[in-house]
């Protein structure tokens, strides 16, 4: 073999591993980057698992939507200003998650009322309406205030109900600006902030993450 053929034949046997090596790294960071990502957005706890009415009449458990991840809200429908600008924003994100084919499938919404007594089904259920909750993938949720202080307990709410007469249920109730993001095995992610403190853009960015 002349001189140049073996230099050419050395050359190519250099560069084979090389770019071999090139290659095992993008298989790896191409599966590896959506576990990059989930690992970046924090564990907080393992969540408990629960039952609560839906407002359709069946029987709501948590961990029967396991494999979903679960942007979770509390309110109460005689709230004057939070728990309304939060449902709306969170009506903003149902709007989004479809664009994406990741509402309902990929993603459930549950919004939990703090107040039993006055929220009824059919006024949680005139409540999602107002809103254009799509309920095939939002799920609206009471039981029993035992029920309830269990699962506010749970993920960490404070609750308290205090009177006032400027209320027509005659008691407000005052609650931690605070809801959650769960993952597909149950556990708490993130913690945001409700109304004007949503980062919408960073909890679309996180739901679709945690989706994937």
């Amino acid at each position: 073999m002349s001189e140049g053929k073996q230099q050419e034949t050395s050359v190519k046997m250099h560069w084979f591993p090389v770019l071999a090596g090139i290659l095992i790294l993008a298989i790896i960071v191409v599966i590896g980057y959506p576990y990059m990502q989930k690992s970046q957005i924090p564990v907080i706890k393992a969540l408990n698992d629960f039952t609560l009415d839906n407002i359709d009449g069946s029987k709501y458990t948590f961990s029967e939507s396991a494999g979903k991840v679960r942007l979770v809200e509390f309110i109460f429908t005689n709230c004057p200003d939070i728990c309304p600008a939060t449902t709306y924003n969170m009506s903003q994100l149902q709007e989004q998650l479809k664009e994406k084919n990741l509402f309902g499938d990929k993603v459930e919404f549950v919004t939990i009322t703090f107040d039993p007594e006055f929220d009824t089904a059919e006024v949680l259920q005139t409540y999602a309406d107002k809103f254009h909750a799509d309920q095939s993938g939002w799920k609206f949720l009471r039981g029993d205030d035992a029920a309830i202080e269990t699962v506010t307990k749970d993920f960490g709410m404070g609750v308290m109900k205090l009177p006032d007469e400027n209320s027509p249920t005659g008691y407000s109730i005052t609650h931690t600006a605070r809801m959650f993001l769960v993952d597909a095995d149950g556990t708490m992610r993130q913690a945001y902030g409700m109304a004007a403190d949503m980062d919408m853009d960073l909890m679309m960015k996180e739901m679709a993450i945690l989706a994937k």
